[in-house]
């Protein structure tokens, strides 16, 4: 038998209470990893998702939610060997630039399907700098996997 912490990242968000917790807390992630970036990429990024905010408020939790069972299966693999290995914040840490590189094919293939010209142009114009930010922000969302997969 499964215990929970041995539950794939995958198989929770299939669960739809579950999901919409998880969608709440990764928006509540979000908004602190946006507001705690500086400089000119962090005005850049926090400009964006204003402009795209402005126009629709539901934004970043609707993406949050459509993205999150292909984030949760992309995790799924680094997730397991990181409980394998007796850390799995650690690991993740760790294993970041992997990590980034499969949840950024995600979201360039949502974004090459997406027909929302003003989010692909943000998108587009931060595009290079994302796995920087992802690895930024890897510790957060490490911390937050560990805390909701476990």
């Amino acid at each position: 038998m499964t215990s929970p912490s041995d539950t794939p990242l995958s198989d929770l968000v299939s669960v739809p209470a579950k999901r919409a917790e998880l969608t709440t807390a990764a928006g509540a992630e979000v908004d602190a990893e946006v507001a705690s970036m500086g400089g000119l990429k962090g005005t850049a990024v926090k400009a964006g998702l204003k402009a795209i905010t402005k126009i629709k408020p539901t934004f970043v939790s609707a993406n949050i939610d459509r993205m999150l069972p292909a984030f949760a299966a992309a995790l799924d693999p680094h997730f397991v060997a990181g409980r394998q290995s007796g850390d799995p914040e650690a690991h993740l840490v760790a294993n970041g630039d992997q990590i980034a590189e499969d949840m950024l094919a995600i979201t360039d293939a949502k974004a090459a399907a997406s027909d929302n010209n003003l989010a692909v142009g943000t998108y587009d114009k931060l595009r290079k700098s994302a796995k920087a930010q992802v690895l930024n922000a890897m510790p957060r969302l490490a911390a937050f996997v560990v805390r909701h997969g476990t």
